[in-house]
C-alpha cells in the first residue's frame, strides 16, 4: 500500500527510472541532516537544544527523535523501499539516543503530579522509571520507534530482554541511588497496554492526571504494529474502548467540532481544542484509524489555521494563551510544523508547497555537512511581520516530515505494515558514504530494481554498494546509465567493464565510478 505516484510501465511491462519519482535535493538534504544528528556523539545535542530547560516544551528531545524516526520510516516505506541501507542505521541510532537519560530524566520531577494547570492534588512521589506509569508522551514514542524498526528491517534486536534499559547512575549521588530498569519492545508494549486498560481506555496520562488525545494516538499505532508482528488485535480492542471512553467525557471532538485536547482526570474536566498545534498534531496521527473524521475536521478548520499570502506562501497565526500567566510551551508550540505535517498526511499539496516556500524564504534554511534544516529561532516574527519562529522539533523533524511524506502516509503504514515478503525483495543493504540514493524501487511486475545514485560533494574515485537477494532470483543483467556492465549467469559473473562485481552469498557487491548522477538497474530474466 503506497500513495506515491508511480507511472505505468511504458514498455515490456517494466518501469523506467523516470516512471518513479526521485528525491530532490531538499528531501535528500533532510535525510542527511537527520542522519548527521543521529551520528552525533553521546550527549551531543547540537541543533537540538530548545528554549526551555528540563525537556518541558514541544521542542523536547523525545519529540524530535520520534518524528525524525517517523520521517525516515515514511520515506523508506513510500519513496525508497529498496534502500534499507539508507535508513536502518539512522533509525537504530535514534532509538539509542531515545533511551539516553538526558531524554527521559525529566520524568523524575514531572512525575510529581502538579502540572501547568496547578491542580489541587497531593504531590506524588518522584518516579525514575519513565515507562512504568503515565508519561505516554515518552513511552509510546519509544514503543513505536522500536516496532517500526522491527517491521521495516526484520531485525529483532529489540525483542531481546534488556534491549531497552534505562540506566540511572549519577556520579555524585551515591551508588545506592543507581538503578537499571530493563525492558524490551514486547514488555514495553505490555506495560503501555495495561496502563491503557487501567485507565478505562480513555488513555494513559502524560504528566499525572492529564490524558492528552494527541499522545494517545501514538500507542494505537504501536499496538497495530505489535499486532502485525506478534498477532492479536490490541489495536482493535483499544480503539473501540477509546471511542466509547471519550464519548462518555464529551467526545473526541469538542463543541466547535475540533479535536478535544485532554481530560484532567483529577477533576473530570474536558479541555477543548487549543490552537493550530493541537488540531494539527492530533489530526496527523489520528488519520491512521479515523480517516473520515480527520478529513472532515481538516476541511473545516484548515482555512482557520493556514494563512495564505498573495505570493503563494502559507503561514499560521500567532499563538495566544489567554488567562495563563505561565504558558506551557513558551513562545512557539510548533503550530506551523504540526499543520505542515497534517497537511502532508491529508495530501494537501498546495498547502504543503506553500508552507515549504514560506519556511525556505523566512525560516533561515541552512545547509551543514550536506544536511538541510531550519535552525531554532525564538522570535515569532521579523521586522517585516513574517513568521519566523522555529523550535527544534519543527526545524529538525516536522518540516522534513512534511516534505518527505505522501498522502495518507502514516495511515498506509498502519493499514499495511511490511511483512517478510516486502523485506525479501532485492534492495540496497550497504552503501558507501560517498553516495546519496535518490531512487530505490523494486518493480515487482517487471522484476527489475531501479536505483539512482548521486555522488556526494567532493567524493572522488569509486564507490561500493551491496544489493541483497540477487542470485536466488535467476540470471540477471546490471545496467549503468543505459549500458549493460555486469551480468550474472548460472551463479557466475560473466560480464564486467568499468563496473566491478563480486558475489557475496545471495548478495552482489558492486563497485562503480563516482558520477554526479548515475541511473543503475538490475533486471532478472
Amino acid at each position: 500500500m503506497t500513495s506515491l505516484r508511480v507511472s505505468k510501465p511504458q514498455s515490456a511491462n517494466r518501469l523506467r527510472h523516470e516512471d518513479v519519482p526521485a528525491l530532490d535535493d531538499l528531501q535528500a538534504g533532510h535525510i542527511r541532516h537527520i542522519d548527521n544528528l543521529s551520528r552525533q556523539a553521546v550527549n551531543d545535542w547540537r541543533h537540538m537544544m530548545g528554549r526551555r530547560a528540563m525537556q518541558e516544551d514541544y521542542g523536547a528531545y523525545r519529540y524530535q527523535l520520534a518524528y525524525m524516526a517517523y520521517a525516515l520510516a515514511l520515506t523508506h516505506y513510500h519513496r525508497l523501499p529498496a534502500a534499507p541501507a539508507l535508513f536502518k542505521g539512522a533509525l537504530d541510532r535514534l532509538i539509542e539516543k531515545m533511551i539516553h537519560p538526558e531524554v527521559w530524566l525529566y520524568w523524575r520531577d514531572s512525575s510529581t503530579g502538579r502540572g501547568f494547570f496547578t491542580m489541587d492534588v497531593p504531590e506524588l512521589e518522584s518516579r525514575i522509571d519513565p515507562v512504568a506509569d503515565d508519561n505516554i508522551m515518552y513511552s509510546a514514542y519509544l514503543q513505536t520507534m522500536t516496532l517500526l524498526y522491527t517491521m521495516l528491517f526484520g531485525d529483532k534486536k529489540y525483542e531481546k530482554p534488556g534491549s531497552l534499559t534505562f540506566e540511572f547512575k549519577p556520579l555524585l549521588w551515591g551508588r545506592d541511588r543507581h538503578q537499571s530498569l530493563a525492558y524490551d519492545q514486547r514488555s514495553l508494549n505490555d506495560k503501555i497496554y495495561w496502563n491503557m486498560v487501567a485507565g478505562g481506555y480513555l488513555g494513559v496520562a502524560c504528566e499525572p492526571y492529564c490524558v492528552f488525545q494527541i499522545c494517545n494516538q501514538v500507542p494505537i499505532l504501536g499496538f497495530r504494529l505489535h499486532d502485525h508482528l506478534y498477532g492479536g488485535d490490541l489495536a482493535g480492542e483499544v480503539t473501540e474502548g477509546y471511542s466509547k471512553a471519550w464519548q462518555e467525557f464529551g467526545g473526541i471532538l469538542d463543541a466547535d467540532q475540533r479535536f478535544s485536547t485532554l481530560v484532567v482526570t483529577s477533576s473530570k474536566q474536558l479541555i477543548p481544542a487549543m490552537h493550530a498545534w493541537s488540531d494539527g498534531w492530533c489530526g496527523m496521527l489520528m488519520n491512521t484509524w479515523q480517516p473520515d473524521l480527520v478529513r472532515d475536521v481538516y476541511e473545516r478548520v484548515s482555512d482557520r489555521w493556514l494563512v495564505r499570502s498573495p505570493t503563494g506562501t502559507v503561514s499560521v497565526p500567532d499563538e495566544e494563551f489567554p488567562g495563563m500567566e505561565n504558558p506551557p510551551v513558551g513562545a512557539d508550540s510548533g503550530g506551523f510544523g504540526w499543520m505542515a505535517a497534517w497537511a502532508s498526511e491529508m495530501g494537501d499539496e498546495a498547502a504543503v508547497k506553500g508552507m515549504m516556500a514560506h519556511a525556505d524564504a523566512f525560516m533561515n534554511p541552512s545547509w551543514e555537512n550536506e544536511g538541510y534544516f531550519y535552525p531554532r529561532q525564538d522570535e515569532l516574527r521579523d521586522a517585516k511581520g513574517n513568521q519566523i519562529a522555529v523550535n527544534p522539533t519543527v526545524g529538525n523533524a516536522l518540516l522534513p516530515y512534511a516534505r518527505l511524506n505522501v498522502k495518507d502516509g502514516l495511515r498506509a503504514i498502519y493499514q499495511k505494515p511490511w511483512a517478510e515478503e516486502e523485506r525479501q525483495r532485492p534492495s540496497v543493504s550497504d552503501l558507501a558514504d560517498k553516495f546519496d540514493l535518490r531512487r530505490a524501487w523494486f518493480d515487482e511486475d517487471g522484476d527489475r530494481l531501479l536505483l539512482t545514485l548521486k555522488g556526494r560533494r567532493g567524493a572522488r574515485g569509486r564507490g561500493e554498494l551491496v544489493i541483497d537477494n540477487v542470485w536466488s532470483r535467476g540470471d540477471w543483467t546490471l545496467e549503468a546509465d543505459g549500458e549493460a556492465v555486469l551480468a550474472g549467469v548460472g551463479g557466475e559473473i560473466t560480464l564486467s567493464s568499468s563496473v566491478a562485481g563480486k558475489r557475496e552469498g545471495n548478495a552482489l557487491r558492486v563497485s562503480l565510478p563516482l558520477k554526479k548522477t548515475s541511473d543503475v538497474s538490475i533486471a532478472w530474466t
